[in-house]
């Protein structure tokens, strides 16, 4: 299974927000961009910075930053970013964190604990089947106030290391309670504004729900959603003119090996996870898809 939230890229107009400036201020401690104050915007500069990153991380080279990019920048800052908010090291056990976020992805809540009591549960929405919210544990590595963009008026950042993840604001009440989103947690405005004094930087959030496991794709295997997705995929780059059924037809292997050729990766006509992610990856850029 690969991760998103969503693939960093140059636009027009200019994908902006607090996972943009995040990426900057990482490729600044790596001396790969020079900037007084990173922008959140990604713009030309910020373009060639990936560039060269990914020449030197052995990467595909497009100035497109989606899981492998992001995975390789928290490698690459050696536990920096993390490792200057952590406690120091004690003998001692760790006492109940004095606030904590549970993010309960069955049940599309957020509960917010304090000393080790629930002060308040909200609702929220998640990622998609297809763009699922990573669950583990995790802590607050960002808060930013009017984030702007698709970002509400409040963004806490997470410290998942294959993409640009956060809870964040939505002023579509329509879209709380369920599962649509690129992967990143969304909150009512004025929830989330209600919150946001309380979660100071290192609060742990633990995220917890029905994991989403991927599997390896290929002629034989069990009808699917999965399957179906890849078919989309497919149609929209326009390498497939089936019906996107959920089965792993001949016509579907040979597709995808046909997306493969293009994307100069092993030609197999499965889907492993690198097949997944660059095929997510096309289509986000096929569609023009820039949200969170």
């Amino acid at each position: 299974m690969i991760y998103a939230s969503r693939f960093l890229r140059k636009t027009r107009p200019a994908m902006m927000g607090p996972d943009v400036h995040w990426m900057k201020n990482a490729l600044a401690q790596l001396g790969l961009l020079t900037q007084d104050e990173p922008s959140w915007e990604f713009d030309t500069q910020t373009e060639a910075a990936i560039l060269r990153f990914q020449r030197l991380h052995y990467l595909p080279v497009d100035g497109v930053v989606g899981p492998a990019a992001f995975r390789a920048l928290w490698t690459a800052l050696d536990g920096m970013a993390r490792d200057s908010r952590l406690p120091a090291a004690s003998s001692q056990p760790p006492d109940y964190p004095a606030i904590l976020l549970h993010v309960d992805g069955g049940r599309c809540l957020l509960h917010h604990f304090s000393q080790g009591h629930l002060q308040d549960s909200y609702p929220i929405a998640l990622g998609s089947p297809n763009t699922p919210t990573p669950g583990g544990y995790w802590h607050i590595i960002s808060r930013e106030a009017h984030p702007d963009s698709f970002f509400g008026t409040r963004w806490l950042g997470l410290s998942i290391p294959f993409g640009a993840y956060g809870i964040h604001g939505t002023d579509n009440p329509e879209s709380i309670g369920k599962k649509t989103t690129h992967g990143c947690i969304y909150m009512v405005n004025s929830q989330l504004e209600a919150l946001f004094p309380q979660i100071p930087l290192d609060t742990p959030v633990i995220i917890t729900g029905p994991l989403a496991t991927g599997r390896m794709l290929e002629p034989g295997v069990l009808p699917g959603r999965d399957i179906q997705r890849i078919q989309t995929i497919l149609q929209a780059l326009h390498l497939f003119d089936g019906h996107p059924d959920g089965r792993y037809t001949a016509a579907t292997a040979a597709a995808i090996a046909s997306f493969q050729r293009l994307e100069g990766l092993t030609v197999s006509g499965n889907v492993c996870p690198y097949t997944h992610e660059a095929l997510e990856k096309s289509f986000d850029i096929a569609v023009g898809s820039v949200r969170p």
